[in-house]
């Protein structure tokens, strides 16, 4: 698969970590990516594009850019406290299984070149019932205390699929210490909700980067209150009864 990386903008940026968010289930990943985007105002730095991508553009700022872009984020300091500078991948398709190993390919080499060293992967699945809850993976030699920061369930075992699963191989052979956080989340429709819980343990693990979520939060209870009515409309026609 042909790729070709454009470069918009240099923010300077020092070693940032990358945060990848690619569509998966419940949209979370990619709620929570352009949710950080959107609040933090930043601007696109990156993109990547091909013939075998989406013939798309996507607009933002008034500006035109490919199917999969890299978003960047120069942290400020607050009170004598550094954090850390921050660059998000993000994109509206989910790459095909066989495209996967080339856009990772790809999104490792731009990464290496602005200095990154620490990848963490936005992964939503099927949530099958109340009790789940997010789990979080990793590889490389430092990924152990970037998991420890987050004080979620480590998952020992089990698949992990599209792009986070092959960066999650592929992303140490890079040099880079690579952490999945994995949500479970509505799989027949945009899940806000579980998107908003992405921000506590990313925040942890990226000093001074985080965002407030009480948006994503307003719009989770909204789509409750939708779906409420729509079944109690349902269940009032199902308990008609045609008398003859």
């Amino acid at each position: 698969m042909e790729i070709k990386t454009v470069r918009y903008a240099d923010l300077e940026l020092d070693n940032p970590v990358a945060i990848i968010g690619f569509p998966s289930s419940g949209l979370v990943s990619s709620i929570a990516a352009n949710y950080y985007v959107s609040q933090l105002k930043m601007p696109v730095i990156a993109g990547f594009a091909g013939p075998d991508m989406p013939p798309y553009s996507f607009i933002y700022s008034g500006h035109a850019y490919p199917p999969i872009r890299v978003y960047g984020y120069k942290s400020k300091e607050k009170r004598g406290k550094k954090g850390k500078d921050v660059v998000i991948c993000l994109s509206e398709y989910a790459p095909k299984p066989e495209q996967c190993y080339d856009v990772v390919h790809a999104i490792c080499t731009y990464l290496r070149s602005i200095g990154s060293t620490e990848i963490i992967c936005l992964e939503g699945i099927p949530k099958m019932n109340e009790e789940d809850s997010m789990v979080v993976c990793g590889s490389g030699d430092g990924s152990r205390e970037m998991i420890k920061k987050t004080k979620l369930k480590v998952m020992d075992s089990g698949m992990v699929r599209g792009t986070t699963g092959v960066m999650l191989y592929n992303g140490p052979l890079f040099g880079f210490d690579v952490m999945a956080v994995i949500v479970p989340g509505n799989q027949n429709l945009p899940d806000p909700g579980s998107a908003a819980g992405i921000v506590a343990p990313v925040s942890k693990v990226v000093p001074g980067f985080k965002v407030d979520t009480s948006m994503l939060l307003k719009e989770a209870d909204e789509i409750d209150k939708r779906l409420q009515q729509e079944q109690s409309v349902s269940v009032r026609d199902d308990s008609t009864q045609i008398y003859g």
